[in-house]
């Protein structure tokens, strides 16, 4: 729901500290859109995942379990990414277009890829997306 949503992220500000990882709140805001992004085909994530890798990844998805603390993607920067906008209120209100994006995208669209689990449809990426959202609340005690 995206007034849960929105009211947990009005708790981040640009001094919020993470219980574990190097991003800052609005870096880890950011870092969700990117990925909504991925998911609705605006960043291409072509990095290959075979079939093999994939019908191992995706199961979990279909599981309780959640990412773990210290997972990272191969594609991603060991550092956090530049901010691309000038506030946190800006990232947020990013999130909600992207947010949008993807729930529009796949009226349209049968599946993307992710650049771990490998091709994912609409069900999988929300799977996807709740997992790595938890995740990141976490990490800023948001739950």
């Amino acid at each position: 729901d995206k007034n849960i949503v929105r009211s947990k992220l009005s708790t981040i500000d640009e001094n919020s500290k993470p219980i574990f990882g190097k991003m800052n709140g609005q870096q880890m805001i950011e870092h969700l859109s990117f990925l909504l992004q991925i998911s609705n085909g605006d960043v291409d994530a072509d990095h290959y995942v075979s079939d093999e890798k994939s019908a191992r990844r995706k199961p979990f998805l279909n599981t309780e379990g959640e990412l773990q603390v210290g997972f990272k993607m191969k594609t991603l920067s060991e550092e956090p990414s530049e901010l691309k906008f000038n506030s946190v209120g800006e990232a947020i209100n990013d999130l909600f277009i992207q947010i949008d994006s993807f729930n529009n995208h796949f009226k349209t669209v049968k599946a993307e890829n992710h650049p771990f689990f490998g091709e994912l449809d609409f069900e999988y990426w929300q799977k996807f997306h709740t997992k790595h959202f938890t995740h990141h609340f976490k990490q800023f005690n948001l739950l």
